[in-house]
């Protein structure tokens, strides 16, 4: 004989697990916010998205910051980075900052929300680590690898949001690009004895931002070689 008040206290369980899944996750969330724009998500704009009210939000994430900052952990947790299998430590150093710079290009507004420093991706502290790791299997010392990833990982960064400053729209709706070298060429005519320096960072402004973050991140590589030759018979 089946026991009914057994079977009343089983019954809300067993409707539970017939129940429809939950519509969001904290995962969800996340994507759709890099699916939105991590420079154009609200909550109101990602509630849409998801087809959700606010309070539903609300019940995975506390604020806006944190749903920034789900989005960069997961962009960062899908970013290719590494450099192939015997790579050298110049190839690990490249590939680690072209991974920077494209998911700066990928995700607008990310490389902002990092300098804003509000929050740490998780992601972020892992890759950080794993590429002082990568570094230290080329003979660095904890220290100089530390300082590598972080200098070069900055640098991007600074590099990435100075030229992105650059070709945002003035009032008239043209590029600020355009009136920096307007300025400079001007500085150019007033001061003839700095004219070659002037005109050089003109051709720079123009030539765009990838190579001369190259060759920025070039200079601080043949630092680096330098101190290892005064260590070590072969650099590379």
């Amino acid at each position: 004989m089946t026991d009914s008040s057994s079977t009343e206290k089983r019954a809300p369980e067993r409707a539970a697990r017939r129940g429809r899944p939950p519509r969001i996750s904290r995962e969800r969330i996340a994507r759709g916010a890099l699916e939105l724009g991590v420079d154009r998500v609200t909550v109101t704009s990602l509630a849409a998205h998801l087809g959700v009210d606010h309070s539903s939000l609300y019940r995975h994430v506390k604020s806006h910051s944190e749903i920034i900052a789900l989005a960069s952990d997961l962009a960062i947790d899908e970013l290719d980075w590494r450099a192939a299998e015997g790579a050298s430590w110049r190839e690990e150093l490249i590939a680690l900052t072209d991974g920077v710079w494209a998911l700066y290009e990928r995700h607008p507004g990310l490389a902002e929300a990092f300098r804003s420093v509000e929050f740490a991706p998780q992601a972020g502290i892992r890759s950080f680590a794993e590429a002082v790791a990568r570094l230290r299997n080329h003979g660095f010392s904890l220290e100089e690898s530390m300082l590598a990833v972080d200098t070069l990982v900055d640098m991007a960064g600074d590099c990435f949001l100075g030229w992105r400053a650059m070709a945002r729209p003035d009032r008239e709706g043209r590029a600020h690009t355009a009136s920096i070298i307007e300025t400079w060429k001007e500085a150019a005519k007033n001061h003839t004895e700095d004219a070659a320096a002037i005109q050089g960072m003109v051709a720079v402004i123009e030539g765009g931002a990838r190579p001369w973050w190259e060759r920025k991140r070039d200079l601080v590589l043949a630092g680096l070689a330098a101190m290892r030759s005064s260590n070590s018979d072969d650099p590379y």
